[in-house]
């Protein structure tokens, strides 16, 4: 019992002297006061180098060059066309724009995360002798033979093409639809080939965005939807 109790003194005392060993360096019992600042100050560079570690992934990451949509995304095997989704509640043929196309890597490096975002809108409608405002929301895209487009959007598809790992160069994914919500509706017995024909029926594109990692999202190119029926 006289030893226990003399060795929980003398712990006692170290404990009390160690702010002062601390700053001096020196304590009553020196090696229980240099372990504890060396196990101080190792802990201190390991969080030190771990920062410095993080840091450097990235800054590596950051200095990767953006992705050029236009010219390092190519968009193939493009159908589209009315896709036929009747009869609804009511019975009525129902017809919706859709678009089907696959995404090839044209660059020599891989690529991972893209995501796909398709804005639908119906082509401005403009009548004989009318003045027909500046387009900048959705201008017609002459290379893509596509009409200028409605300020307000007609539909919107969001899809995640490509997944971390990524695609090599020269690789394709897909198919991938997009097919709207929203389309035009026909009462019996109108056929959905006499819909497509009618006066008030008014033509759809698409409009096709990629964004790459957290990047902004790029414009890669437009869809005139073609007046054909598609089947499911």
């Amino acid at each position: 019992m006289s030893n226990l109790r003399v060795r929980q003194v003398v712990e006692s005392r170290v404990l009390l002297d160690l702010p002062e060993s601390f700053a001096t360096g020196r304590s009553r019992d020196g090696y229980l006061g240099y372990n504890r600042q060396m196990q101080f100050r190792c802990r201190c560079l390991e969080k030190l180098a771990f920062i410095t570690l993080v840091a450097f992934v990235v800054i590596g990451v950051g200095c990767a060059p953006p992705l050029d949509a236009k010219n390092e995304v190519s968009i193939t095997r493009v159908t589209t066309g009315w896709l036929d989704t009747g009869p609804d509640d009511l019975g009525r043929s129902k017809l919706v724009p859709t678009v089907e196309f696959s995404l090839k890597n044209s660059t020599d490096k891989q690529i991972g995360l893209l995501q796909l975002n398709g804005i639908f809108r119906r082509c401005e409608v403009s009548y004989a002798g009318q003045d027909v405002p500046e387009n900048t929301v959705s201008p017609a895209d002459p290379e893509a033979g596509t009409c200028p487009g409605e300020v307000q959007e007609w539909g919107s598809m969001l899809v995640r093409a490509v997944p971390r790992e990524g695609i090599g160069p020269g690789e394709e994914v897909g198919p991938f639809t997009m097919a709207n919500k929203l389309g035009y509706t026909g009462d019996p017995p109108q056929t959905v080939a006499e819909m497509l024909q009618h006066r008030s029926f008014v033509d759809v594109k698409l409009e096709l965005k990629v964004k790459h990692r957290a990047e902004q999202w790029q414009p890669v190119t437009e869809f005139q939807i073609d007046r054909q029926l598609l089947t499911q």
